[in-house]
């Protein structure tokens, strides 16, 4: 190692004959693949550093491809001869080296889609950005988006920018390309509407996350942060998705009360594992007494932030000062923003020395290089040699810093004035990762065995260079002209018009096969137009149509009969699901009559398919729909009104959604001794031994989890399970294991105290004993002994009362913005009428200015705050305003129980 990477450092020629010379002395045929991975996984820093090479993924794809053992996995000999060099000119690498899939994710209310219109309007998508005010913005274009002024679901367009940092002008004189093309994606900031975040996160290569310059972050902030770091699944805790690589954009620097410094620290304090960094100084304009203009710099670690006007940003990467033109023009040409260069080119010397601007970049570039230093080699070695790096060095190790999450970049802008957006672009495209910096994803087999990224040989199924089709269906929705449209990632191959598709669902065992009738592109304004080429190849996002039973989660591959054959060995895989939140509230409906109840029992199918966070219960009598707030309860009624036609349907008072758990272990000894029947009596003996534990012992706040059931070796031992399979597997196995699980299961869903379903719990089921012949016969003995042993145990706490048995309440973390006036009345509100608990409030400390603005946060039961916004605006003159987020489930006070 020490000396490949000698080689590589002390060596004055640039990039790839060097690699080649070296992989023919170091890297021969003869090495094992397992040392060659280990090997070349070590020298991807080193090689990334010489060459000043920004793509990781490229590195890693090339090393390992190098060996006769790579070339022979991918079935391509021309991998041994030529080394990656070719492989770096192939067109497929070209293409997904200019791919970003990018993500716009944010609180609600905090610019997602007025960022997006403005990138939309620079890319020449649309002659004028549209306004969310106004209701004619591009992505948010559903009627009920319009009217709220919010975004609802997730929208996809895509986009070309070009690549004005690009440093590699022999590829870029060879194919005379410099753009990248940008698929983007404007998600919803409101938390009724997280499942539609956690899909996209699934699909995404990277994010922009969008930060309110003056609240900082917020609540939803945090939630969509866990949802980029930690995409996790239903199936096990190390199948997930790869963390997505961030850049920060923080948003309305001209509002008042902005300050890029605290919305800095905000991000450090509040987002677990970020490491925020700097990558431009935000510029105001002041005016002193006699009306002349003077520019001033908002420097790092300075709680004060300037008073005037947003006018640009310092780029502290290339040392230039980025001023917008004022007042605004109407169109993209009347707001060309000046390009003042601060330094020499080659010296990096400043050009004025008692330019304030230029000292105050100076220091910002000496915090970022040291920053860097932190995380990255290259930069370390700069900042302990007190050598200047140049801008493209120190822009390459801002990427690999980046792609590892070692950092978060950050910038600054407002795109309601369009002012910082052209940088933010140019951020995504040098910063943020295309489909060959990211790993492929995991790959859960039929037998849920989980094939680890460490043991997948490159290029491995899903990886952007593998030949055979891998493909994600994140999204469904539904056309009345075209019926089902399935939104895919495709991760590996290409998928054509006419071909036969696999499709396999997470725990499925036999996939179900369906042609694909059309492919559709994804244009501005929710429109889908046919396809031109009829194709997606690896790394791209498209909307099939003719997919009559995909649902959102399902894996889809080429089946056999397709454009080649599936190996003998080779077995189904899927991907992750898409996991959906708990719902807090439920609404009862009924229709007018029958057939329209009949209706309204399709449309609610079809409308659970597009939305896996709503769940429906249907009996006999009633209909329920559950969702995860009053807003997504609001939505989901009015389309069924207005795209479904149902005017006259009723609907219920929206119901919370209690659930019951223990404080204390209960431990039971049940028998059961019954006859059954007149004439052919049957004698129904069984004793059963369980205890119910509590998995959350303490009274606070928790996330819901379902009952886990769990057989012990004395129960499996005497009824014959095999020991080695878990509880899943032998309730699909064994009839008698899902007669007992099952049992269990049916039991508790109703709780003693209000029929709810019990929630947070284990049972463990410690002995049996029985006829193993009349069990045989009949298995519902174990599924009887074991529900009526839960219920009789159950009711007995009840009784007892000494709370071992408690209600559990949806509780929501809520952020009032009120004016300094109303915080006396509406915290007395808060505490004393809907059992709230306040835990921070943040005052203007502009006391002397009349708009001063107060933030309170704390949590509140939902119950609580059904309605909430026409009370807080009757308590503040119509100025206040809240966002609230579902944290949990805590208990219930004695009083509401009672």
């Amino acid at each position: 190692e020490r000396k490949f990477s000698r080689n590589l450092l002390t060596s004055n020629s640039h990039a790839h004959p060097i690699l080649k010379s070296l992989f023919s002395q170091y890297l021969q045929p003869s090495i094992t693949s397992l040392l060659l991975a280990r090997f070349c996984d070590s020298m991807i820093r080193y090689i990334a550093r010489a060459t000043s090479s920004t793509n990781f993924g490229l590195c890693r794809y090339s090393i390992r491809c190098h060996s006769s053992i790579a070339a022979a996995s991918y079935g391509n000999e021309d991998w041994q001869a030529e080394g990656g060099y070719k492989d770096y000119e192939n067109n497929n690498i070209f293409r997904l080296r200019r791919l970003r899939n990018v993500g716009i994710l944010a609180h609600v209310d905090a610019g997602k889609t007025t960022v997006t219109e403005r990138m939309l309007e620079l890319a020449g998508i649309i002659n004028q950005a549209g306004s969310v005010d106004d209701g004619n913005t591009t992505t948010d274009f559903l009627p009920a988006e319009r009217e709220r002024g919010i975004t609802i679901q997730s929208a996809a367009i895509s986009f070309s920018w070009e690549w004005h940092n690009y440093n590699h002008h022999h590829l870029r004189d060879r194919h005379d390309n410099s753009f990248v093309d940008i698929h983007l994606i404007d998600t919803p900031g409101h938390v009724d509407f997280s499942v539609e975040v956690n899909r996209s996160v699934a699909v995404l290569d990277g994010a922009v996350l969008v930060v309110d310059a003056a609240a900082g972050v917020q609540a939803q902030t945090e939630t969509v942060w866990r949802a980029m770091t930690r995409a996790s699944s239903k199936l096990a805790d190390d199948h997930t998705h790869e963390p997505l690589p961030c850049i920060v954009f923080i948003n309305k620097m001209d509002k008042e009360g902005q300050n890029f410094c605290l919305a800095m620290d905000s991000i450090r304090s509040k987002l677990p594992g970020a490491n925020p960094i700097a990558l431009q100084l935000p510029v105001f304009r002041e005016f002193n007494n006699r009306n002349d203009p003077k520019f001033v710099v908002e420097e790092l670690n300075n709680e004060e932030s300037p008073q005037g006007e947003f006018v640009g940003i310092v780029d502290l990467v290339h040392m230039r000062a980025i001023l917008y033109p004022d007042p605004l023009g109407r169109s993209v040409e009347e707001n060309v923003p000046t390009v003042i260069p601060l330094v020499e080119s080659d010296s990096l010397q400043p050009l004025d020395q008692n330019c304030s601007m230029t000292k105050a970049a100076m220091m910002g570039r000496i915090e970022l290089i040291a920053s860097l230093a932190n995380v990255d080699e290259a930069m370390e070695e700069f900042y302990l040699m007190e050598v200047p790096p140049t801008s493209s060095e120190l822009n390459a190790a801002l990427r690999r810093a980046t792609l590892t999450r070692a950092a978060l970049p950050v910038l600054a802008g407002t795109a309601l004035k369009g002012r910082g957006i052209e940088p933010l672009l140019d951020g995504i495209v040098d910063l943020l990762p295309s489909p060959l910096d990211r790993l492929p994803p995991s790959l859960v087999q039929a037998d849920n065995q989980i094939s680890k990224r460490e043991d997948i040989t490159y290029p491995g199924l899903g990886h952007a260079l593998h030949s055979k089709l891998l493909a994600f269906a994140f999204k469904v929705v539904h056309q009345k002209d075209r019926g089902r449209v399935v939104f895919c990632r495709v991760y590996s191959g290409e998928i054509r018009k006419g071909d036969q598709l696999m499709i396999s669902s997470p725990g499925e065992t036999s996939p179900r096969v369906e042609r694909v009738g059309a492919m559709l592109e994804l244009t501005a304004g929710g429109r889908l137009n046919n396809a031109a080429d009829n194709f997606y190849q690896s790394g791209e996002v498209c909307a099939l149509v003719g997919l009559r039973t995909v649902l959102t989660g399902d894996t889809i591959q080429l089946s056999t009969s397709s454009r080649y054959k599936r190996e003998e060995e080779e077995e189904l895989v899927f991907l992750a699901g898409v996991t959906a939140p708990k719902p807090v509230l439920k609404v009862r409906l009924e229709a007018e009559s029958a057939a329209e109840q009949r209706r309204l029992s399709d449309v609610l199918e079809i409308m659970v398919t597009e939305d896996p966070s709503l769940v429906v219960e249907e009996s006999q009598s009633t209909t329920h729909i559950s969702g995860l707030g009053e807003l997504h309860i609001e939505v989901t009624l009015d389309r069924l009104k207005t795209d479904f036609g149902f005017s006259n349907i009723w609907t219920g008072p929206p119901v919370v959604a209690y659930r019951e758990s223990l404080t204390k272990s209960i431990m039971t000894i049940y028998e059961l001794d019954k006859t059954l029947g007149n004439t052919s009596r049957k004698h129904m003996q069984a004793v059963i031994q369980l205890e119910l534990e509590p998995t959350h012992c303490d009274r606070s706040c928790a996330m819901l989890s379902e009952p886990i059931i769990t057989l012990g070796p004395v129960v499996r031992d005497f009824l014959g399970f095999d020991s080695k399979l878990s509880e899943e597997e032998l309730v699909a196995e064994n009839e008698l294991a899902r007669a007992l699980i099952l049992g269990c299961e049916g039991a508790l869903k109703r709780g003693p105290l209000g029929s709810y379903a019990m929630a947070n719990l284990s049972c463990h089921i410690s002995n049996v004993e029985a006829d193993l012949s009349s069990l045989k016969e009949m298995p519902g003995i174990l599924r009887a002994t074991a529900a009526q042993a839960i219920q009789e145990v159950l009711k007995q706490k009840k009784d007892d009362k000494d709370e071992t048995i408690v209600l559990k309440e949806p509780t929501m973390s809520i952020e009032i913005i009120i004016h300094n006036d109303y915080v006396g009345s509406v915290l007395n509100d808060l505490v004393t009428n809907r059992r709230g608990t306040v835990g921070n409030v943040i005052l203007d400390e502009n006391s002397n200015n009349n708009n001063s603005k107060a933030l309170i946060q704390g949590e509140v039961p939902l119950v609580e705050i059904l309605g909430y916004a026409n009370g807080l605006r009757s308590m503040t003159g119509g100025e206040g305003a809240f966002t609230a987020e579902y944290k949990g489930h805590a208990t219930c006070n004695i009083n509401l129980q009672q």
